[in-house]
This record gives structure tokens, C-alpha cells and sequence, in this order.
């Protein structure tokens, strides 16, 4: 069934180096997904304004974490504005070679009895799962500059721990503070619960009475609190943000809505880690394979377990809050891996070749198909009309969905002369986009559907009734 490719150093080195590389294949290609072009608008409008810590939206500042549109400012500052779109994902694939590092370098410690193997292995299994080579390993969202954070943090953390190491546990903090920096404060909920975990497995609870640790500690969490006191603008709180963002995944649903969550989140997630998860299943269930859980093994569980059971717990926790742990899935199935058999081993890694091969029509023919080139999915030439219909003056928007806020974020890049695109107020005189139908903005001019939700453009001149 497969073409025998012999398990090696080398074999790991060139396909990892493969991996890696084929992260780049949609970035030029693919027009704005999703919330692409939220991303874009918030790093632009910061940019504009000259400031680094508030993101804003059509001019309203949103109190979120600023640090992941530093490097897109800084990217696009290189390569240009109209490419925002390359470096919104730029910063992606950068963050997800980042954690297929801290994967290699955690694998060649934990598993010493396959040091010269296991960075390379493990870094393969991490840029092979689906969900990091298909989709979040390059796609323009936080998710996995927020990942790589807080799973380097959360090793960094275990050496500390393990080591009693004060170093190493400065180094988780500043990782986990830029995490909260980058996303929200969930971060530090997966930091806490690993921590404890650790504590209690490596039997470190002696930790806490040597004074500058919990110090070091105490002082990190004051970060969130400094955040707020002089940087939140007045009247806005990131903890009310995220409290609310929180409980929308567990108010409002019935207990079917609860069941269902509940009996296949697990398998999605499983799923979304092929091709290995599946593999593994399949000899443990299929071939009656005998996986041995080491030390090791039992804690990377156990800390994945604690991190996973929020999302898990909830009604509506979607896959892309997982992307964080998707580092030590990679470190546990490296650990399994080498308990199998050369062929078994091979069929491993002629998975992961095949997946690593599939990057090039899927990111070039596949993705482009089925996101850009279907009827009513070209987003960019729609851009292109408003833009040549609207010319040098003024555009306003009363639109939040996903293709509005695609079409502001081209025609904000392509006019770069004049201020971003604004939420709609009482201005006359302009043009204003808006995702449903209302006659008091004044002449409809132009109709779309995009994406299954129609965008509109109006006309309100100057002497229009209010």
C-alpha cells in the first residue's frame, strides 16, 4: 500500500524543510478569509494613527492586545501596504516555524534515547497536522502567534519547574505576558492550570516557598492590571471583553446543543491533528498496538487535558481555540511514534510526506477554487468596481461581515492618500457600503452577493434629507 521511505535524520530534515516552505504557498494567492480582513484594517488604521497600542475599527478603538500587528506594521513597512495581506500571514507561518522549533528543541529533551531524531520528527509532526499546514499554520488570525506563546511558555514553564530554574521561569513569563499581549487573558488560565499540573507531577510544591518565584510570579499577572489602568481607554475593559467573549460559548444553548459539543469536539480535534492522530488510532484499535505512557508522556497528557477541558466544557468552543495545544499533541504522538515498528515508522512518515505534498495543489488550485473563483465569491473584483465607481471621494461603511470588511480592507491600502474608511455617521456627500438594505442612506446604486451576504453601495449627496 505504501512506497517504503526509510525513517532517517535525513528524510526528517528534508521534509520538515519542505514543510516548512509550502507555508508560504497561499499567502499571494488567496484573496482576504474570514477575518483576514478585520486583521488588515486594524494593522493599517494603527498605523495611520501612529499608535502602537490601541487597534481600532473604522475609526473606534477596540480594547484589544496590539502586539500581534507589530510585525505587520513592520512587514508592511518592507514589502508595502497593498500587500498587507501577504504580511497579515506572513506573521502567521513566522509564529508556526517558531513553535515547530520549540517542538524540535522540547522533543531532542524529553526523548533523550532518540536525541538525534526526535527535533526532527517532531517538528515534522507539527507542520504535517492538518489544522497548522491547511489552515491556522498561515492563515492572517492571531491564533497562532497566540499558540506559539503560550506553548513555549508552557515548556519554558516545565524546565523551570523541573529544573528549579529561576531563569527559565522569567522566560515563561515574559512568554506568556507577550500571549496576553498578543490575544487576551486566557492565556494566563493555561499557564496557571499547566503550572499546577507540573507542580503537582514533578512533586516542585517547595517552589512556592523560595520568595522570588511566586514574587516573579505576582508580578507578571500585575501586567493585565497595568494594561488596563494606562493603556485601556477609559469606560472599555479587556476582562469585561473577554468575559463576555467567554460566555457566549456556554449561555444560550440547550443541553443537546451541550451533548453534541461534548461527544464530537474530541474527535474534531483528533481529526484535525492528522495524519498521525489517525494513524495511531488506527493501530491502537485497528492492529491492537501497545502504546506505553512514560512519565513524560503522562504529564504532556495531562497538562493537554487541563488546557483542553474549558473548550470542551463549553457549548460552543470552536476548533480554533485549540491551536495553542496543537504543540504538545506534536510531542506526544513524536513519543509514540517511536514505539512502532520500522514499518509502521514508515508508514508514519510516507503519511506525512503525502501531506506535506498535497500543501501544492491545495494552496495553489484547491483553497483559490473553492474561496475565490466560485460565483459570488470574487471579493477583490468587487472591490476593484467600488473603487473605480467612488474614485477620490469620500467612502463610509455600515458593514461588519466578513466580505464588507474584505472590501475596506482593499480599498484602505489602494487609497492610501486619504484617511481609512470610517463607520458611517450622518456625513453627506459620500459613499457608504453597508450588508443590508436601508433606503435612508440614500441612492442605491450597486448591488453584490458575496459569500452568501449581499453588500450594498449607496450614494447620499450632499442635499439629501436627513
Amino acid at each position: 500500500m505504501f512506497t517504503p521511505i526509510r525513517p532517517s535524520i535525513s528524510v526528517y530534515r528534508y521534509l520538515t524543510m519542505a514543510a516548512a516552505l509550502l507555508m508560504l504557498l497561499p499567502l499571494p494567492v488567496m484573496q482576504y478569509v474570514g477575518e483576514e480582513g478585520l486583521m488588515a484594517i486594524k494593522s493599517y488604521e494603527m498605523f495611520f494613527r501612529n499608535d502602537w497600542l490601541h487597534p481600532s475599527i473604522f475609526g473606534g478603538i477596540w480594547p484589544h492586545s496590539p502586539l500581534w500587528h507589530w510585525p505587520v506594521i513592520g512587514i508592511c513597512k518592507l514589502i508595502g501596504w497593498q500587500h498587507v495581506d501577504i504580511a497579515i500571514r506572513l506573521v502567521s507561518v513566522i509564529a508556526t516555524w517558531l513553535s515547530a522549533i520549540v517542538a524540535a528543541l522540547t522533543a531532542a529533551w524529553l526523548f533523550e534515547d532518540h536525541k538525534q531524531k526526535a527535533g526532527w520528527l517532531a517538528a515534522l509532526v507539527y507542520l504535517s497536522m492538518g489544522e497548522v499546514a491547511f489552515w491556522y499554520g498561515w492563515l492572517g488570525y492571531v491564533d497562532a502567534t497566540f499558540g506559539f506563546f503560550i506553548f513555549a511558555a508552557i515548556i519554558s514553564l516545565w524546565r523551570a519547574i523541573e529544573k528549579e530554574h529561576f531563569g527559565f521561569f522569567l522566560l515563561s513569563l515574559l512568554l506568556i505576558s507577550l500571549a496576553f499581549l498578543t490575544k487576551n487573558i486566557t492565556a494566563y488560565a493555561l499557564y496557571g492550570a499547566s503550572g499546577l499540573v507540573l507542580l503537582w507531577q514533578l512533586k516542585r510544591w517547595a517552589l512556592l516557598k523560595r520568595i522570588h518565584f511566586p514574587l516573579a510570579g505576582l508580578l507578571a499577572l500585575m501586567i493585565p492590571v497595568l494594561w488596563q489602568m494606562f493603556v485601556i481607554p477609559g469606560g472599555q475593559n479587556t476582562v469585561v471583553t473577554t468575559t463576555g467573549d467567554i460566555l457566549r460559548n456556554f449561555i444560550g444553548y440547550g443541553l443537546l446543543d451541550y451533548l453534541k459539543h461534548w461527544i464530537t469536539y474530541p474527535f474534531i480535534f483528533l481529526f484535525r491533528a492528522l495524519p498521525i492522530s489517525l494513524l495511531l488510532v488506527w493501530l491502537w484499535l485497528g492492529r491492537k498496538q501497545h502504546f506505553e505512557a512514560d512519565q513524560r508522556i503522562r504529564l504532556l497528557g495531562m497538562i493537554l487535558l487541563v488546557c483542553f477541558l474549558p473548550f470542551w466544557l463549553s457549548a460552543h468552543g470552536t476548533p480554533r481555540y485549540l491551536v495553542p495545544l496543537y504543540g504538545l499533541v506534536a510531542l506526544i504522538m513524536t513519543g509514540l511514534l517511536f514505539q512502532l515498528n520500522r514499518e509502521h515508522l514508515q508508514q508514519g512518515v510516507w503519511l506525512m510526506a503525502l501531506i506535506v505534498a498535497l500543501k501544492i495543489p491545495y494552496s495553489l488550485i484547491i483553497l483559490p477554487g473553492i474561496k475565490d473563483q466560485l460565483p459570488g465569491r470574487d471579493i477583490k473584483t468587487v472591490a476593484e468596481e467600488i473603487a473605480k465607481i467612488t474614485a477620490d471621494t469620500p467612502i463610509y461603511s455600515r458593514t461588519n461581515i466578513a466580505s464588507g470588511l474584505a472590501i475596506v480592507a482593499y480599498l484602505n491600502v489602494w487609497q492610501q492618500g486619504r484617511p481609512p474608511i470610517r463607520w458611517y455617521g450622518k456625513e453627506k456627500g459620500v459613499y457608504i457600503l453597508s450588508k443590508k438594505e436601508n433606503p435612508e442612506l440614500g441612492q442605491l446604486l450597486r448591488t453584490w452577493l458575496l459569500r452568501g451576504d449581499m453588500t450594498y453601495l449607496y450614494w447620499k449627496p450632499k442635499d439629501h434629507a436627513s
